[in-house]
């Protein structure tokens, strides 16, 4: 993974997250993260970036 690339997944990730929290709180954003044993975005592993970003836009979508 190029670092453009990671780049791209920290803007979309957190942004997503950012709006979870303003919609549900920050237990639910904990929730996500906690699921692939990460507290942010620094502690995911790259293979679970397209898993986090779904449960997040999922969460979004569902308001």
């Amino acid at each position: 993974m190029t670092h453009d690339d990671r780049e791209m997944w920290r803007i979309n990730i957190e942004n997503d997250a950012d709006q979870v929290c303003s919609i549900y709180g920050t237990a639910a954003v904990d929730g996500v993260f906690q699921r692939y044993d990460a507290t942010c975005f620094d502690d995911l592993c790259p293979s679970h970036y397209e898993e986090v970003f779904g449960d997040l836009e999922l969460m979004i979508n569902d308001n």
